[in-house]
Parts: C-alpha cells; structure tokens; sequence
C-alpha cells in the first residue's frame, strides 16, 4: 500500500490570528502608554522647571559709568521677584558689583574656586556664569532649587549600549510576547469552558426527551394494533432517535477529547485481544456472506502491551469499522484486514478495507492539511483521530495502489 505523509497536528488559525493581534494590540498599548508618560513628564517637568535669569541678560541689564556699574530697575525687579543675585567678578576673581549677594558669599575667588562653582555650587547656592570679555558675570538662584552637576559618560560604555540596544529591544518584544500569550490563554480557557459547559447543557437536555421518544418508537414498532406500514414509520422513529443519541453521544466524547476534558482510563490493554474482540463482534452480527474479516498478527506482535483506556481504542476500532460498512458501494462482501506490527518503541494497528477509497477532499480534513471540523459523512473518523491523539498516538489515512483504503494508527508500547 502506497502510504500518507504522517500526520501532524494542525494549527488552530482561530487561535494563532487571535495571537497575533493580541501581540499586536499589546505592542502598540504598550508604546501608547509610554508615549503618554512621556507626554506627562515632559509636561511635569515644564511645570516644575523654575524661571531664572541668565548672565547674559543681567550683563544686557548692567551699565558701567566711569567705575560703578548700573542695573536697570526692571531687572532688579525680575531678581527680586525670582529671589536671585548677582554678582560681576573681573579677571582677578574680585567682585565688582553685586546685587543682593548673600552674606556669606565672598568677594574674592581663586581660579580654582571659579572652576568649581562653574560646575557644581557655591556655598549650595546654584550659580549660572556667563564670561564677557574680561568679566565673568555670576547668576545665582536661590538653595536647593536645582539639581546641578555635570553628567558624563564614557565612550566605551555609549559603544557598549550600542551593540547591546537590540538585546534591549528583543526584551520588550518577549515581555509583550508573554503578555500576549498569557492573555490568549486565558481567553481560549474561558471560550472553551463555556462552550463545553453549553454542550453539555444542550446534550442533557436533548437526553431526556430522546430516551422518551425512543421509548414511544419501540412501543409502536412491536404494537400488533398497528398496520404493517406504522409499525415501519414508527421503527424509522427509533431508528433516527438512536442515531441523534449517537450524535451527541459523539459530540460530548469530541469536546472532552478535543479540549483534554476527557480522564482517560488507562490500563494494561493487549492489542491483539482488542482487535480479535471488535472483529468477532462484527462477524457475529453481519449476515453471512456480507463481511470477510483477515487477521494478520505475528506471534511477537500477541506480547505487546500498551497503557490505554480500553473503552475509547475500542471505540476507535468500531467507528472504523461501521465507516466502512457505511460507505462500501463495491459488489460482494466487504473484505477488511486488520494487522498489528510490533516496531522498535511503538506498535502499528492497520486497518484496511476493499471500498470505494477516501476522496482527495477526506484524505486532507482527515490528514489535518486543512484545520477543519470533520465533515458530517467522517465525524466517525473524526472521533478516531481524537481518541489516538489523546493516547499520544499518531495516525494517518491513504488509500490503497489497488483500490480500497487504510488506516495506520501507532502508539508508544508501555
């Protein structure tokens, strides 16, 4: 038989585009805050900053006559109102002039003293120095209202946040990534919780009226009171109440495996004695002549073991097996073979019919090319898939180079 590619899980594109534009919205939140912290501060920091006078002004505001030096009333106000002084100093570091200068303030300075006070303070007054030709006029503003130091930085550390800066950036963009997931994550939780909790409503409230109209069918379907032909009405009754039984039978059991509600039952399960069961049960209740069934399974393959829940792989036998009953349209009885190989860490259970073969379309919603829900005519298959893969199985579907189709589904031996 000409195999598939091994199957692999599709992605969720619901969840991935979700993903995606939480990341998205993240980022640009993120970016918008900052920017409107940034606004704010930029804003705090104009209201904070203090208005002050420069040396060059004061200098603008100053005139010499002979020896004195002159400042204009208007200026003197605007100092008074800031609270701020000044001073002239000539080359020598002697003052001059000065207006309001504090008590404490000398009227000498050495070059190393102006060097210091054009850098940090003088006596924590902070000081603002203009040099006008020979003159170096001195500003001073009121204590503790500035914060004044030089700030430097090395070469060698600016050249190292250079190359460090996209380390920088690919922290935010993994913060932002966690955030997205973390909030996908919760909305999938919440999405799927509620729709589980919703199936679980709706199958329980169909359960009851179903179990009603079923027991009504069966009635009519064996009263001698009725003619031949209400008694087959009433038999198609039970017939399509047992299949709606079946279908949310199907759509409970697909939810849970799905969204791992679903507490598998593993035990000690002997494959070969699974297969064996399922097929005499079919052989038991087919007609004869419709259903040939071949076991090929050689005598290491009867010691393998898997942990497993019983119920659910035997389940995944049967919805095989009606699926090709269901939809065999070739001529004589329906051939199908079961085999069971026993490879290196897991075991190989094939399951292969004579039928009509799965259409292109099947092989890629069953196969997972396309992440879609399993089409009506395939659920059955649909539910197989889901059993094997809540096993930690792997399964795929082909068809057969001489007609037919196939089913390979492996699992971890214990």
């Amino acid at each position: 038989m000409k195999k598939s590619a091994l199957r692999l899980r599709p992605v969720n594109l619901r969840m991935l585009s979700y993903s995606v534009f939480t990341f998205v919205m993240i980022a640009w939140l993120t970016l918008a805050v900052n920017l409107v912290l940034f606004f704010l501060l930029a804003l705090r920091y104009h209201q904070y900053m203090p208005e002050y006078i420069t040396g060059e002004e004061v200098m603008g505001a100053l005139t010499q006559t002979g020896q004195d030096y002159v400042l204009h009333e208007a200026m003197q106000e605007r100092l008074d109102e800031l609270g701020q002084w000044a001073m002239l100093l000539n080359e020598e570091g002697e003052v001059i002039w000065s207006y309001e200068k504090p008590a404490e303030i000398r009227d000498s300075f050495t070059r190393s003293e102006i060097a210091r006070m054009s850098k940090w303070y003088l006596e924590d007054y902070p000081v603002y120095m203009r040099v006008w030709d020979d003159r170096i006029m001195v500003v001073g503003t009121p204590r503790y209202s500035m914060w004044k130091y030089n700030i430097e930085f090395p070469i060698s550390w600016i050249e190292y946040c250079k190359r460090i800066w996209y380390w920088l950036l690919l922290f935010d963009f993994l913060w932002i990534l966690a955030l997205a997931v973390v909030f996908t994550r919760r909305f999938l939780r919440s999405r799927e919780a509620a729709r589980i909790e919703w199936i679980a409503g709706i199958s329980h409230d169909i359960r009851t009226p179903l179990s009603v109209a079923l027991g009504y069918a069966d009635t009519l379907e064996s009263s001698d009171r009725l003619m031949e032909d209400e008694r087959q009405q009433a038999a198609v009754i039970r017939h399509q109440c047992l299949v709606m039984k079946e279908l949310v039978e199907d759509l409970n059991l697909t939810s849970r495996l799905e969204y791992s509600m679903q507490a598998l039952g593993k035990e000690e399960v002997h494959p070969a004695a699974v297969l064996r069961e399922v097929a005499a049960g079919f052989l038991d209740d087919a007609e004869e002549g419709t259903l040939e069934i071949e076991m090929d399974i050689d005598r290491q393959a009867e010691e393998i073991v898997l942990m497993a829940d019983r119920k659910l792989l035997v389940r995944a036998l049967r919805n095989l097996f009606h699926n090709s009953l269901r939809h065999s349209e070739q001529a004589g009885a329906a051939a199908i073979r079961l085999s069971l190989r026993d490879e290196k860490y897991r075991c190989c259970i094939t399951f292969s019919d004579n039928g009509i073969g799965y259409s292109r379309e099947m092989l890629r919603r069953l196969n997972g090319r396309r992440r879609k829900r399993p089409a009506q005519n395939i659920r059955g298959l649909g539910i197989v898939c889901k059993i094997v893969q809540a096993h930690g199985g792997k399964i795929f579907f082909g068809n057969g180079e001489e007609g037919g189709s196939f089913c390979e589904m492996r699992f971890r031996k214990r």
